[in-house]
């Protein structure tokens, strides 16, 4: 039960350090390359916690995070439930690749993501899409390897514990 507890500790936590990291003032040319951290997140509990309450708490951070950040409500909340969607279901499977073929579908997840915000964006504002709302998906390559092996780490730590 005292794991249970400490690994929900440390969905909220990492999750709350995604928010901050977006809403943390970068230069504008990180901002272009900037990830979207809570997505990267909840991809990440989505394949390795077991139960679907990752989907609530996507739905109740990306409510949050639009908050944060001024969009149209429910954008983020319903681009990162797809999100979490979408990695339970293909949990199973993912968990047994390589890691190389996890980072690629993870991009490739997290792409449909991006397409999902860019989708609602123009149905409400008619945005068009630039090149430039792709850039951060390079970084997910960059970041993906160490987000994955810092919250694997500190997660078996607490399994141990």
């Amino acid at each position: 039960m005292n794991h249970n507890r400490s690994q929900q500790a440390l969905v909220h936590l990492s999750l709350l350090v995604s928010l901050l990291l977006t809403i943390l003032p970068w230069p504008s040319t990180v901002q272009l390359f900037m990830p979207q951290w809570a997505a990267m997140v909840i991809a990440y509990w989505s394949l390795h916690d077991q139960n679907r309450s990752v989907m609530f708490l996507a739905f109740f951070y990306g409510l949050l995070l639009d908050i944060l950040m001024g969009s149209l409500l429910g954008k983020h909340g319903m681009s990162l439930v797809a999100l979490s969607f979408l990695v339970l279901k293909s949990a199973k499977q993912l968990r047994m690749t390589s890691f190389w073929q996890l980072m690629l579908m993870v991009l490739v997840l997290l792409f449909n993501d991006v397409i999902i915000r860019l989708f609602i964006d123009w149905v409400s504002f008619g945005y068009l899409p630039v090149w430039q709302d792709f850039l951060p998906l390079l970084t997910v390559i960059l970041i993906w390897p160490w987000l994955h092996y810092l919250l694997n780490r500190i997660n078996t730590h607490l399994k141990q514990h």
